[in-house]
């Protein structure tokens, strides 16, 4: 989630493998230059090799919302024909379908239309399309495919400024095109986290809410459309991330876990107990940062925001999370630092990091770039 965004909440609350990376090259490489910047959750890897990032506008509009397409071949970001259909939509969250396209879902805050806050991005035929809206348009909530190609979108803030947070979700059903109401959330929770579990049920952590920074978390069962909620987690966590593992546990890290600022704490939970235990602490404080999940079991969490004495700082330095011992060990370095950008994971297995918070001379927003780790 962006970092302008939490200053809206703290008011309102108080692929082929490339020539550049060779098989046997570990680490980080270079995937081109952006024609456009690319904020967080929003870099999708396609069946074919491809990565697709949609066009959507960010709080402060250093450039028209900009679809742009990776290609493993020329290692080249492509700009889009097509324009959004919804420019304006604001702080929107996109998620990938099954069959490849794009649902972006997000809060129409100028010229969109009476509630117009859903469409499509269809990277087979390079169009955009509005399907059926959403009853409440949101922005820094979450939305995730579930396990039969439904989307669940939940929580966030349903006002400007953040006056409103809301705990009711949706789901998109993208053979129909039309949404159906899902039962609410029991916390209200905006800037939260949400993973699918490999059971298919949904796990929602932490966030902002007019209570503060949340360890409050929950677990939605698609097939009772249930929530459920679970023991605290050890830490409260906003801002963060979380990744399921290969074992199935899911890890969660870091984020603001106190005091407004960027935190080391880790926990893990298990699904199959319901319950959590700390992991630790990771080397550098961490918010707005990317984690993915290795094949090996292992766990990536990488760049991000951080403090570092009275500074606050962008960080290119990664660490592994081994589940096994449940310590963080050094990882290898990104070539640029990054914040607020997006990690995909391509079918060759490298790991994507792209664009985030750029700037020339520390002043002028540039688009930035991407880079391809090979574990």
């Amino acid at each position: 989630m962006h970092i302008k965004s939490k200053l809206l909440m703290f008011a309102a609350f108080a692929l082929p493998l490339l020539a550049t990376a060779p098989a046997d090259a570990k680490g980080w490489s270079n995937a081109g230059k952006l024609a456009a910047g690319v904020d967080a959750d929003n870099a999708f890897a396609l069946s074919d090799g491809r990565v697709v990032s949609v066009g959507i506008p960010s709080v402060i509009n250093w450039w028209p919302p900009t679809t742009q397409i990776w290609s493993p071949d020329t290692n080249k970001w492509t700009k889009s024909a097509s324009n959004p259909a919804l420019p304006n939509v604001f702080l929107a969250v996109p998620v990938l379908l099954d069959d490849g396209r794009i649902l972006v879902t997000g809060y129409c805050r100028s010229s969109c239309g009476s509630g117009s806050n859903t469409e499509i991005y269809d990277p087979a035929t390079d169009s955009w399309s509005m399907p059926g809206q959403m009853t409440t348009g949101r922005y820094v909530h979450r939305a995730i495919k579930m396990l039969d190609g439904r989307v669940i979108v939940m929580g966030g803030c349903s006002a400007y400024g953040c006056a409103a947070d809301t705990p009711s979700a949706e789901i998109f059903d993208p053979a129909t095109g039309q949404w159906s109401a899902a039962a609410p959330m029991k916390a209200h929770r905006a800037t939260f986290s949400a993973t699918l579990l490999a059971d298919g049920r949904v796990l929602v952590t932490g966030g902002y809410n007019a209570t503060g920074r949340l360890t409050e978390n929950e677990t939605y069962d698609p097939a009772t459309n249930t929530w459920k909620v679970n023991a605290p987690m050890p830490h409260p966590h906003a801002a963060h991330v979380s990744v399921t593992m290969q074992d199935g546990n899911v890890l969660v890290a870091g984020g603001d876990t106190g005091l407004g600022l960027p935190g080391r704490e880790a926990d893990v939970f298990n699904p199959v107990t319901g319950k959590w235990k700390s992991a630790g602490l990771m080397a550098e404080p961490r918010e707005y940062f990317g984690a993915a999940s290795l094949p090996d079991g292992k766990v990536i969490v990488i760049g991000g925001y951080s403090l570092k004495g009275e500074l606050f700082v962008t960080l290119k330095s990664t660490e592994m999370f081994r589940p096994h011992k449940g310590v963080f060990a050094p990882g290898k370095s990104m070539k640029h630092e990054r914040t607020e950008f997006s990690v995909t994971t391509v079918p060759d297995g490298h790991v994507m990091a792209v664009g985030g918070d750029a700037y020339l001379n520390g002043e002028t927003r540039v688009p930035g770039d991407a880079e391809l780790f090979q574990p």
